[in-house]
């Protein structure tokens, strides 16, 4: 076995983008050693770290082609996505989403608004990312004190941790897709002038609303609005408001028939955005830093914002005046009508620094930095008017130092501080201004010794809350978490690895001093200052297998609860939301992920493989035996890819089952297939590489719902589309 601690820079592994062959790469993400996850202290093999871990780059991230991160990750293994429309989805990993799953853009805090709620974006886009890498379970503490379900890592490569080489080499690329006409594109520049390595890129997305197989409302959710108009309509007076009730009556008829079908109104997407960066290299270590801009303006579907309340709006103006509705009901036509289309727009200036020092005296192997700082504004508008502006400012600065090894122990001390002065000012400032200051020290120890590989982490975090409304409210928490990982080598094609974690979670400033109106969850949401951090305790085996004719990963986790924070419904209204309070129970997640490969036929120049995968999780109350909202059912893959020289041609089928476990009040979802091929031709023009990838998602136009989404019965998944992209590589 090679050395597990030769010292390897984090980013090691960058996408090269000038080919000198026209073969094309073999992304397999089931071969464990193909891939090293660099959000650990060491880089390292997925096969050499005890959690489940997923790896997205080169042509396995260009097939996801998604419009945002939740989105793009959501077909791995134990992942899901928020889906928020096109424009917002968040990931969810074994049903566990929001403050639970930390986002990290090069292994920094991303500092946005995207955990406040689901229709808030996370401020990157997937375009011209390098790589993904998904840690899944408690074992991610290193990536954050609350990724207690999670993490995911997206890298840039803005900051180069090796020298490119001399002079300038790059890619430019395009895509147009068939079911929201997207129109998209990006530039990659970079090379290197002595010891300086540069980095630029910039891009463009532009979707219209997406097409969908049917109607936008789910059958689940137009039969229970049926049945409310059948019972309000019951309870009326039939004597005096007979002719009242008839007029209703052809109205929601009306309504019915125009209800949005074939696409989901107000659902495009507008993100641009850049970056440049700077890195001074050397044998003993380097320095960089870059700057990026992002910016994205996209629509919430009606009816996400105040569905009911927005009826009763109709209800009450039609009682005013008749002729003034039949012009609300032309405006309806057209898809607006007395709910004003929201949309949202935000920015977000970003700047990075990231270093790091070999040998810099003894007793260190390396020192390593990183800060990332930010300005966030994300403005919800209304039609045209100003609604709530949400800004958020912070930092995050992380150090952590490499030791030599202590007897037969290799591993790092880490420190991170990190800062975030969150506001909001509006109709929907359900969050009071907030300063957030979070302190927090780590270990991670790693022991090598005949078939095993023992890993130990430790974190401790201290987290100080402000709140600045001149209450002079705060709360003081410190968090801890421990991991203990053991890979044991069975035989040279065989591994076992388990990981125990005793994770500790802080409330987040949301479920402590919320007050006040959450459209982005139809809720009005009351926090409580008295919860206590959220204890888990959770463990996770995984079988690993890596041969010639197969390879393959089966987990099984589990994950108990003490405290678990979620809003729990009162049964009470306010501002006309059903009001949830911030509660805490005890909780339990438990399931099964695996993926496969089986290699059916390789030689030098045909390669033949098929795939196969399943996830499933089980979450559900402890106290009360009630099912938890919002967790993906069980799901399915088969798929086949070829690759012929420079043809490479593939196809997938992903099953859904319905969900019918369901948390109170939550409507079922049915099960769904999304069936998927693509296309992919590479050939070389002197010293320029042509990619070409043609690729067709949910062939079959089916309707599917994504169970973990607050929009799963007003905005399906976008149905049949065919998208072509072409890069240029030099």
């Amino acid at each position: 076995m090679k050395s597990l601690f030769s010292l390897i820079p984090l980013g090691a592994a960058t996408l090269v983008l000038a080919q000198t062959t026209p073969q094309l790469p073999v992304d397999d993400p089931v071969h464990l050693d193909e891939f090293e996850v660099t959000t650990h202290p060491y880089a390292r093999s997925q096969s050499e770290i005890a959690q489940p871990t997923s790896v997205l780059g080169g042509e396995a991230l260009d097939l996801r082609q998604a419009l945002n991160l939740g989105d793009l990750v959501a077909q791995e293994p134990g992942v899901s996505s928020t889906y928020f429309g096109p424009g917002a989805g968040r990931p969810v990993i074994r049903g566990m989403a929001g403050p639970r799953i930390a986002v990290l853009q090069n292994g920094s805090d991303v500092i946005d608004a995207s955990t406040i709620s689901p229709d808030h974006a996370i401020s990157m886009d997937p375009l011209l990312i390098e790589r993904v890498e998904i840690t899944r379970g408690p074992a991610a503490l290193l990536q954050g004190g609350s990724a207690i379900g999670g993490a995911v890592n997206v890298v840039t490569h803005r900051i180069h941790t090796s020298l490119p080489d001399e002079g300038v080499q790059g890619r430019i690329e395009g895509r147009v897709g068939s079911v929201d006409e997207e129109l998209s594109g990006g530039v990659v520049l970079e090379g290197a002038i002595g010891q300086l390595a540069w980095h630029f890129d910039t891009f463009y997305r532009e979707t219209e609303d997406i097409d969908i197989p049917g109607f936008a409302e789910s059958k689940y959710l137009r039969r229970l609005e049926a049945l409310e108009e059948e019972e309000e309509h019951h309870d009326e007076h039939e004597d005096e408001e007979h002719d009242e009730d008839e007029h209703h009556d052809d109205e929601h008829e009306h309504e019915e028939e125009e209800e949005a079908f074939g696409t989901v109104p107000n659902s495009f997407v507008e993100t641009s955005g850049g970056a440049f960066g700077l890195s001074w290299i050397t044998d003993n270590g380097y320095v960089g830093a870059s700057f990026s801009m992002y910016d994205s303006k996209y629509g919430i579907p009606p009816g996400a914002h105040s569905h009911e309340h927005g009826h009763e709006e109709d209800e009450e103006h039609h009682d005013e005046d008749e002729e003034h509705h039949e012009e609300d009901e032309h405006e309806d036509e057209h898809g607006h009508g007395e709910e004003e289309l929201v949309s949202i727009d935000l920015e977000q200036r970003r700047f990075e620094l990231a270093g790091e020092a070999r040998e810099p005296f003894a007793g260190l192997q390396a020192l390593r930095w990183q800060a990332a700082f930010a300005d966030y504004e994300h403005t919800e508008l209304e039609g045209d008017e100003v609604g709530t502006v949400f800004t958020n400012e912070g930092y995050d600065i992380r150090i952590d130092a490499l030791h030599q090894p202590w007897g037969n122990w290799q591993g790092a001390i880490g420190l991170e501080w990190s800062f975030s002065d969150f506001d909001a000012v509006g109709a929907e400032a359900f969050v009071p201004p907030t300063e957030t200051e979070i302190l927090s020290l780590m270990i991670f120890e790693e022991l090598e010794s005949g078939p095993n590989i023992f890993q130990l982490s430790a974190r401790v975090d201290s987290q100080s809350i402000s709140v600045n409304d001149g209450t002079g409210r705060d709360a003081d928490g410190t968090g801890w978490a421990t991991s203990f990982g053991v890979v044991h080598t069975i035989s040279e094609d065989w591994s076992i690895a388990t990981s125990l974690s005793l994770t500790e979670r802080v409330p987040i400033a949301q479920e402590l001093f919320a007050d006040g109106p959450h459209i982005g969850t139809n809720a009005y949401e009351i926090g409580d200052p008295t919860l206590d951090n959220e204890q888990s305790l959770g463990i996770d085996v995984s079988l690993r297998k890596s041969g010639e004719l197969f390879s393959g990963v089966l987990t099984a986790f589990a994950n108990d609860f003490d405290g678990y924070i979620y809003e729990d419904p009162t049964g009470e209204e306010e501002d006309e939301l059903p009001v949830y309070v911030f509660t805490q129970r005890d909780a339990r997640f438990y399931g099964v992920e695996a993926t496969g490969m089986l290699h059916v036929l390789e030689t030098e120049n045909n390669h033949l493989d098929l795939t196969f995968g399943l996830d499933f999780v089980h979450a559900e109350n402890r106290t009360d035996n009630t099912y938890l909202p919002r967790i993906p059912p069980m799901r399915y893959r088969a798929g086949a890819e070829w690759e012929y020289k420079a043809l490479r041609l593939g196809t997938e089928i992903i099953f859904a089952e319905g969900q019918d476990d369901l948390a109170p009040d939550e409507l079922p979802t049915d099960a769904y297939e999304l069936w998927s091929a693509y296309a992919a031709y590479r050939f070389v023009t002197g010293n320029t590489t042509w990619d070409l990838l043609l690729r067709g998602h949910n062939l079959t136009d089916s309707e599917a719902r994504m169970h973990t989404s607050f929009l799963k019965d007003i905005a399906p998944l976008p149905g049949r589309n065919v998208s072509l992209s072409v890069r240029m590589s030099f």
